[in-house]
């Protein structure tokens, strides 16, 4: 069977944004919150965060850093960071706008805040870090992070695929994959990797399955963020595998049925 991708697709969309807390809380120290990240054209990003209102914030010193990590494909750059102080009557700059070279590349956004109160030990340190791209060289468009797509593909009697399609674009490296039956805790066995400039496709075979069964599946896979945090992501999948050919004798007829997905096929001979 000729391999197509099914309505089982299950779009994943990698990790947005990652939270780093190291923290003292105290009454009235507050942390300025990234609001927002926006593509304005091919090669630039607007950063635009929030202060605490006044009467909430007690804080007498409020540090921010920003870092902007740099990907395209097997391109990787990390700029130096972008520092500023507040007092706690001096909350004036709220976004940053910021030019790069590249075109509708990724960006790892690290937006950290120091706050603490003068001469006393109470302080909150927060670090939020956000995927995001740049627009296409047009800028007609600025399309977000690409998705990993997993899916049931080649669904036969007695066997099916279990792919996951692997954006090369992505800012992520890749450490493990694996598939699972729940219903007999088999392992599918792994094919060759098929690689194109766009997707790597990573495959998993189960064989030796009942025909118009129902299965379900345990998919996962782990991977590194920024070269030093590791994720899995999680999912499951139901396949129904297909009906196999049957043949019926009776009398001078020759019944041919043939089941795919579900839709009986039949012809009838004389």
């Amino acid at each position: 069977m000729d391999n197509y991708w099914y309505s089982s697709h299950i779009f994943l969309i990698f990790i947005s944004t990652i939270t780093l807390c190291y923290c003292q809380i105290a009454p009235y120290i507050t942390e300025p919150k990234l609001a927002f990240v926006i593509p304005i054209n091919s090669t630039a990003l607007t950063l635009t965060w929030q202060f605490a209102d006044l009467s909430v914030d007690r804080s007498d010193l409020i540090q921010i850093s920003i870092i902007f990590y740099e990907y395209y494909y097997s391109y990787n750059k990390t700029y130096p960071s972008i520092d500023y102080t507040f007092t706690s009557t001096n909350k004036t700059i709220t976004n940053l706008t910021k030019n790069f070279e590249l075109v509708n590349a990724y960006y790892y956004v690290c937006f950290s805040s120091n706050s603490s109160i003068t001469n006393v030990t109470q302080y909150l340190f927060v670090t939020n870090c956000i995927l995001t791209r740049t627009c296409l060289r047009s800028n007609a468009a600025c399309p977000s992070p690409s998705n990993v797509l997993i899916s049931s593909t080649n669904i036969q009697s007695n066997s099916f695929l279990i792919s996951f399609l692997w954006p090369n674009d992505l800012p992520y490296t890749p450490v493990s994959f694996t598939t699972q039956l729940i219903n007999t805790n088999q392992t599918g066995n792994a094919l060759s990797l098929i690689q194109n400039t766009t997707y790597t496709n990573r495959s998993y075979q189960f064989t030796g399955l009942q025909s118009r069964m129902t299965y379900t599946i345990n998919t996962s896979f782990t991977y590194t963020i920024l070269n030093s945090m590791t994720k899995t992501n999680t999912t499951i999948l139901t396949v129904i595998t297909s009906c196999s050919l049957k043949l019926v004798y009776t009398g001078d007829f020759l019944i041919s049925f043939f089941f795919v997905l579900g839709d009986l096929v039949y012809n009838i001979f004389l």
